[in-house]
């Protein structure tokens, strides 16, 4: 577990000082950070899919660390999908819980995009990837931070093989390693790396963008559960 406390950041970007929970839960590694108006707290997990017994003290270590308490909370972001089932339900349902006791609004964040934030200055292709398991990634592309290929569920090798052959590609996300010794392709050396101050941003543009999103929001799926599967149930289910 990585412990990042930054507590002299301001976010130049981010005018009216808002504190803003995110957690991010779409894959095997788990981020939960906090902006305040006096700083930056994050806290990642690379640990395997420990979330359900992770998450929630990593949250209260944020809230201690910046000394804040829950009802000053005024926008709580979570993974919107997509990615593992149970990861995003149990983030998205952590979120939901704090924003009940907090009283504030919640803001569902695209995983892909997110995982891609940051990338801005490679100066080829950057392909965020999550293992979707059966031998498939969840997947997107963007260049220079404009999305050029929509979020799929597919096999890996044919989407990049897809891809211009004229340019780099960079892949990212705690996933990409399944990508070394590839071809023509880069893996992002920090792949893994926590991504709440991305998070944070993108929470707050959306939200001053579109306001809040319903307390009975589902996560993005993009594909059906083999239980939603065999019961014919609809791949996005409120919590």
């Amino acid at each position: 577990m990585t412990v990042t406390v930054s507590a002299l950041f301001r976010f130049s970007e981010l005018k009216t000082a808002m504190n803003i929970l995110v957690i991010e839960s779409s894959g095997r590694c788990i981020t939960a950070a906090l902006k305040t108006a006096e700083g930056f707290f994050e806290v990642v997990s690379d640990a395997g899919f420990r979330h359900a017994e992770i998450l929630m003290p990593a949250v209260n270590y944020l809230m201690d660390a910046a000394s804040l308490a829950p009802g000053e909370i005024n926008l709580a972001a979570c993974s919107a999908g997509p990615g593992s089932f149970t990861a995003l339900r149990i983030g998205m349902a952590a979120v939901k819980g704090i924003a009940r006791g907090a009283g504030c609004d919640i803001k569902a964040v695209p995983a892909l995009p997110l995982l891609a934030a940051g990338r801005e200055h490679w100066p080829g292709i950057v392909v965020p990837v999550m293992d979707a398991r059966k031998k498939r990634v969840y997947t997107a592309a963007f260049r220079r931070g404009e999305r050029i290929r929509e979020d799929t569920d597919t096999s890996l090798k044919s989407f990049l093989d897809d891809l211009p052959s004229d340019e780099t590609v960079l892949v990212t996300g705690a996933d990409a390693g399944i990508c070394e010794g590839m071809a023509g392709i880069t893996v992002d050396p920090l792949c893994a790396s926590g991504r709440g101050l991305a998070m944070a941003a993108m929470a707050r543009e959306a939200y001053e963008r579109e306001g809040g999103d319903p307390l009975d929001l589902g996560p993005l799926y993009m594909r059906l559960s083999e239980a939603e599967a065999a019961g014919n149930s609809p791949a996005q289910t409120a919590l």
